[in-house]
């Protein structure tokens, strides 16, 4: 795993697909390993991932097991890994996401998401929080995470991030960072959780998926799928 995270992170794009089974390569990029090149350049090292803990190793034959915790950007993660052993080399063969807890003493704050809303539950003192997200909706949700300046009413900031694709760099001024957490299906929970404190300021959450049930599949947050908070300085 250390040397995968190092080839990620040093975007050595054939040192990264080396230590990748076939098909776990067809998994993640959609295409065979021989197609897959210009994929993972176009993603690799970004964001970086750091290791924050290798657990619970299960060797048998020739697989294996690891969990995997890691900071991925601004959250943290954590996926049980497959592993398989070909010739002489163990290659990663698959990841399955799993639930991340929060840490005792860090504040959470639910967030329940439906048609079309988000309600959030818990106050935000400062920066050391954690959203517990619930869809308890119809249909499936996700959660963009915009830091945002102060003074803008968050209605006219709805069209410019979904037309900056979720992506700060494309973003108007007002909009200083965004993270996307993917997708939450009816009935599903999940936790996110934070590598560090969020720095004071506002904070938007929006929904950006379509709305599956209107002919213009109009993007949630466009209909009213948007909440804000801030945290102090």
């Amino acid at each position: 795993m250390r040397s995968l995270v190092a080839s990620y992170n040093a975007k050595d794009v054939d040192g990264f697909l080396g230590k990748l089974t076939d098909k776990v390569v067809q998994e993640q990029y959609g295409v065979p390993r021989e197609q897959a090149t210009a994929s993972v350049a176009k993603s690799i090292g970004e964001p970086s991932i750091e290791i924050r803990r290798l657990s619970n190793t299960h060797v048998s034959g020739t697989t294996a097991t690891i969990d995997f915790e890691h900071t991925s950007g601004k959250v943290v993660v954590v996926e049980q890994v497959s592993m398989a052993k070909e010739g002489d080399q163990w290659k990663i063969d698959g990841f399955k996401n799993q639930p991340v807890e929060i840490p005792g003493g860090t504040t959470t704050i639910g967030v329940e998401a439906t048609e079309f809303a988000f309600k959030l539950d818990g106050d935000v003192k400062d920066g050391d929080i954690a959203l517990a997200v619930h869809n308890v909706g119809q249909q499936e949700h996700e959660l963009v995470l915009a830091r945002i300046a102060d003074g803008v009413p968050l209605e006219n900031l709805v069209m410019a991030i979904a037309q900056a694709g979720n992506q700060a760099a494309n973003a108007p001024e007002a909009v200083q960072e965004i993270v996307a957490f993917g997708g939450y299906k009816p009935g599903e929970s999940g936790n996110i959780v934070f590598a560090k404190p969020l720095d004071p300021g506002r904070y938007g959450l929006f929904c950006f998926f379509p709305d599956v049930n209107d002919p213009e599949q109009t993007p949630h947050a466009l209909k009213g799928m948007y909440a804000e908070f801030s945290v102090s300085g």
